[in-house]
C-alpha cells in the first residue's frame, strides 16, 4: 500500500510506464511552446516601444504637430504651424492612430513615464524654451525646501527665472508661487515666519490640532500681511490648484477680480478638513461652492503648452525633488503626482503636517537650493558672478 501511494512526481520519467512518459514529454513540449510564444510576444512589444520611442525624437526644426505646443514651439523658434500642409497633418493623425492601436498592457520604460503626463515639448533641451512655467507640489511645512529653489533660481538662474510666464502650485507651493509673483522682496520675511510658526506648533502639546489654534486663521493673517494692495499681475500668470469639496474635481483659478478673492483661494488651496480649522469649521467657499487643499486632486499642476518646471521636496519625477537612493522601486500617484515609496517619503509626509525642529528645516532649505543648483548646471543655465561664493 505504501509502494503505491508514493507520488509519481519525484520520479524520472525513463522509470515511468510508457503511457504516462508520453503525457509527461507531451506536457513539456505544450510548455516550452508556450514560454517561446510569451518571449515572442515580449520581443514584439519591445520593438513596439522602441518605434514609438524614434518617432517621439524631437527635430528643432520641424513645425510642431499640436494645437496648444504649436504656440509655444513658433515662439521658441521651432517654426510656424500655420504652414504645415494637409498631408503632414494626415501623417500625424495616421500616427497617433497607430500609437493607440498597440497594447495597453505593454510595460512603458522610466524615460517615458517621466513624460507621460509631459507633452512633447518637453523633450526640447531646457535653454532653447523661452517661454517657461514655474509648478511647486503641495508640501505643508516643506516649504522650506521650496525656498531654497527659490533663492536658487534668483541667484544663479537669473535668465530661467525672466523666461518664467506662469507660475503654479497647490496648498503651500500656491502661497510660494503667490510670493515670488506679488512680493520677491518679502521671500526673506515670509521664510522667518514659516520657522517661527514651526516652533511655535512644536510647543504646542498636540501641535495644530491642539485645542484652541487654528493654522488656517493663522494662514489668512498671514498671507494679508504679506501680500500687495495691487495683485493685477496675478491674473492669467498665477494658477492656483483648489478642490471641489464634494465632488473632488480639480479647479485651477487664475483670474482674480480683487486681492479678498486671492486670499480666498490661496486659504482653500491650503485648507485640509479637521486639521486647518478644526473638527466642525466648514472649508472654505468661491462662488458659494466649498473647495478644499489642492494637493487632493492636483498637487503639481502642469501645463499642456507651455515646458513646466516641476518642484517638490518629495522624492518623485520632478524636475526638481530629493535624489534619494533605495533597493526597491515602489511607486504611488497621489494628487496627479508620481512619487516613489520609501520610508523618507514616508517622513517627510508626516513633517510636512508636524514641523520638525528649526534645524531640520534649515536642512530642507538647503537640499532645496543644492538641488537646483544642479538643475541650473545639467541644463547649461547656471550664472555665477566672477569671485561668487558657491
Amino acid at each position: 500500500h505504501d509502494r503505491f501511494a508514493r507520488p509519481l512526481c519525484g520520479r524520472s520519467s525513463s522509470k515511468l510506464p510508457s503511457v504516462m512518459r508520453e503525457a509527461v514529454d507531451k506536457n513539456r513540449d505544450s510548455s516550452r511552446r508556450s514560454k517561446r510564444t510569451l518571449i515572442k510576444d515580449f520581443a514584439a512589444r519591445c520593438k513596439n516601444m522602441v518605434a514609438i520611442s524614434n518617432s517621439k525624437q524631437p527635430d528643432v526644426h520641424a513645425p510642431a504637430t499640436d494645437g496648444p505646443v504649436a504656440v509655444v514651439a513658433s515662439g521658441s523658434g521651432s517654426g510656424s504651424c500655420a504652414s504645415q500642409s494637409s498631408t503632414e497633418r494626415a501623417a500625424v493623425e495616421s500616427e497617433s492612430n497607430e500609437k493607440t492601436a498597440i497594447s495597453s498592457d505593454a510595460t512603458t520604460p522610466d524615460l517615458e513615464q517621466r513624460m507621460e503626463c509631459r507633452p512633447s515639448i518637453c523633450l526640447l533641451p531646457l535653454k532653447q524654451h523661452t517661454d517657461l512655467g514655474l509648478s511647486f507640489s503641495g508640501c505643508g511645512f516643506l516649504s522650506l525646501y521650496h525656498f531654497g529653489v527659490v533663492k536658487c533660481f534668483l541667484r544663479s538662474g537669473k535668465t530661467l527665472m525672466s523666461r518664467v510666464r506662469r507660475l503654479s502650485g497647490a496648498s503651500a507651493g500656491s502661497l510660494i508661487s503667490a510670493m515670488l509673483l506679488l512680493a520677491p522682496e518679502k521671500l526673506e520675511k515670509s521664510m522667518e515666519m514659516m520657522y517661527d510658526m514651526g516652533d511655535e506648533l512644536n510647543s504646542l502639546k498636540f501641535g495644530a490640532l491642539t485645542p484652541g489654534f487654528y493654522l488656517g486663521e493663522r494662514l489668512v493673517k498671514t498671507v494679508d500681511e504679506l501680500l500687495p494692495q495691487d495683485i493685477t499681475k496675478a491674473n492669467h500668470r498665477l494658477f492656483i490648484s483648489v478642490t471641489q469639496h464634494k465632488t473632488r474635481e480639480n479647479r485651477l483659478v487664475s483670474v482674480y477680480p480683487d486681492r479678498d478673492y486671492l486670499i480666498k483661494c490661496l486659504n482653500a488651496s491650503c485648507y485640509i478638513p479637521m486639521y486647518s480649522m478644526g473638527i466642525t469649521a466648514p472649508p472654505p467657499e468661491l462662488e458659494g461652492q466649498p473647495y478644499c487643499d489642492g494637493g487632493y486632486s492636483n498637487n503639481l499642476p502642469d501645463y499642456s503648452d507651455l515646458r513646466t518646471i516641476t518642484v517638490s521636496p518629495f522624492c518623485s519625477k520632478c524636475d526638481i525633488s530629493p535624489p534619494d537612493e533605495v533597493g526597491f522601486d515602489w511607486k504611488m500617484t497621489l494628487g496627479n503626482q508620481h512619487m516613489r515609496v520609501n520610508l523618507r517619503n514616508i517622513v517627510r509626509g508626516a513633517q510636512s503636517l508636524f514641523p520638525p525642529s528649526r534645524a531640520t528645516l534649515k536642512q530642507y532649505y538647503d537640499q532645496g537650493y543644492r538641488d537646483a543648483f544642479k538643475f541650473l548646471l545639467e541644463n547649461d543655465m547656471l550664472e555665477r558672478d566672477v569671485g561668487s561664493s558657491v
